[in-house]
């Protein structure tokens, strides 16, 4: 009998112990899931951080790969990281526009007959990491932050290109072209 009550009571202990135990391991050899801009480019040294509480995110991975194809599509032959990054930008700037169709960027990029979206175009590694930097660019400023190295203003939504070049307008037919004179983090 007192063998039995022993067994229970260090049965106990080990038990009561355990919870702890297991927290202070899980938090020594968790692995934790890479945040959304561990595979963008590294930021800017002199770029404020956000207040972590209030940051929202408004992208996710897949809206990275998908923006990626569709600079591939619509870019591709294009050298100029500035207007690959317009490309982007566009998407976007329907995305918070009243005028246009789509409440997330695939319902956006996948509108009919909006873009040349090509969902078997390759994902190719400048491509990804491109968009991955637009959309933190253009989740910054969603969460207020200033001058995050946009380069095509908001009121630009169509574009058209000749292979060696894009072209944002700010109006179907017509209107402006963009000059592509705001400052260009792609550019050296």
């Amino acid at each position: 009998m007192r063998t039995v009550l022993l067994g229970l009571i260090a049965g106990v202990m080990v038990l009561t112990a355990m919870p702890a135990c297991a927290r202070t391991c899980y938090e020594k050899a968790a692995v934790r899931p890479a945040a959304l801009t561990d595979w963008a480019r590294p930021e800017p040294a002199d770029k404020p951080e956000p207040v972590e509480e209030d940051y929202v995110t408004y992208y996710t991975r897949a809206d990275v790969e998908m923006l990626a194809k569709l600079m591939w599509s619509e870019a591709g032959g294009i050298d100029s990281e500035t207007e690959q990054a317009c490309v982007v930008w566009t998407v976007l700037n329907r995305l918070d526009s009243p005028d246009f169709q789509g409440e997330t960027i695939a319902e956006v990029v996948t509108a009919p007959g909006q873009f040349y979206y090509l969902e078997r175009a390759p994902l190719e590694e400048e491509l990804l990491a491109l968009a991955g930097d637009v959309l933190r660019r253009w989740n910054d400023e969603k969460n207020g932050l200033a001058d995050t190295g946009r380069v095509l203003p908001a009121g630009y939504f169509w574009f058209a290109g000749d292979g060696k070049h894009n072209y944002f307008r700010d109006a179907f037919r017509g209107g402006d072209r963009w000059d592509y004179s705001l400052d260009s983090p792609y550019e050296t």
